[in-house]
């Protein structure tokens, strides 16, 4: 199970072979370690040395996410396992299979800001996001008929210039179905508006579904193919997040918005992030969108699932030679 622990005065502690979560000092919960995969901590606490050791020997995972929805650390057991398959992801990062690779998740995440769309404008028939949606669809082409040869470093530009060209017309198209006092006018990283406030908590909290993804699978999550290498950023888990970005966290942060269970009024404007209260609903919402169900191809699955097989498909590319396919849903 995922535990999740927010606000502040908490604090983690160690009791037998449980985790117990104390709140001013009165116990709130207490869990079996054997039951807990990873603690998500998105408040202000601490932790002991005692439950750091239980959690060590569980193979539990702390992921910190801080105000501003960004990842802030995630602290594991060593991994001595994986030698020969982190050997060929590094050597992935500068070779033609890591272009592919990185031009297959670019195509994808376009097919899926594509498909979010349609499904937008399913109702409304607006001309004009027909219009960004077909940009897309020609990128998507041009992207398509990208050589691969030639120097790795020009290559990896040009898929990153197609890609935003394609968010551009794609984040055209999604402002018109956002309340208009919300007051979007483009996707920004440093926000002063709620919904891209509202995007980056909610790209964090996949991004710790995608990091924990790969560490589970032996890959090492800083060692990207798309996203240039920086130091204490998780550029693999930037590659693997794209195409689960508008599904899972742009579908849901839209319709929180327009269903006004988050308000321009849960913004802090002191320093631009979302208030206590808007972030617990902002992660309950995403994580129960990861853990649903949909049908992908003949199976009844989750986006837990298909974002697990998606690192899964990495590791069988790296070791077996098989062909890489990225995620998208047609619709």
């Amino acid at each position: 199970m995922k535990l999740v622990i927010d606000g502040y005065a908490k604090s983690i502690h160690k009791k037998d072979n449980r985790i117990v979560i104390h709140e001013k000092n009165q116990i709130v919960d207490s869990i079996r370690a054997s039951e807990i995969n990873d603690i998500t901590i998105i408040g202000k606490g601490y932790l002991t040395f005692d439950a750091l050791n239980l959690m060590a020997e569980n193979n539990i995972k702390l992921i910190a996410i801080n105000p501003r929805g960004q990842l802030t650390y995630t602290l594991e057991s060593p991994d001595w396992r994986n030698v020969k398959l982190k050997k060929e992801q590094y050597r992935l990062s500068e070779n033609r299979l890591g272009l592919e690779i990185s031009k297959e998740l670019i195509m994808s995440k376009m097919k899926n800001q594509k498909a979010t769309l349609t499904t937008l404008n399913k109702n409304r028939h607006l001309k004009s996001v027909y219009n960004n949606r077909q940009k897309i669809e020609e990128i998507i082409i041009q992207l398509n008929q990208l050589p691969l040869n030639g120097d790795n470093e020009t290559v990896r530009m040009k898929i990153m210039g197609l890609e935003g060209k394609a968010s551009n017309e794609y984040w055209k198209g999604v402002k018109y179905f956002v309340p208009k006092e919300i007051n979007f006018k483009s996707r920004t990283k440093k926000p002063s508006d709620l919904l891209n406030s509202m995007l980056n908590y909610g790209y964090a909290i996949l991004a710790s579904e995608i990091t924990k993804s790969l560490l589970v699978n032996g890959l090492d999550p800083y060692c990207g193919l798309l996203h240039f290498d920086m130091d204490n950023r998780t550029s693999l888990t930037f590659d693997l997040i794209e195409p689960f970005r508008q599904q899972i966290v742009d579908k849901t942060v839209i319709s929180l918005v327009n269903r006004k269970q988050v308000t321009i009024d849960d913004m802090d404007k002191r320093n631009n992030t979302i208030k206590l209260e808007a972030r617990k609903l902002i992660v309950e919402k995403i994580l129960s969108k990861v853990y649903s169900t949909i049908t992908y191809g003949d199976e009844t699955v989750s986006y837990s699932d298909l974002i697990v097989k998606q690192s899964e498909n990495l590791v069988n590319s790296l070791l077996y030679g098989e062909k890489f396919k990225g995620f998208y849903l047609r619709w």
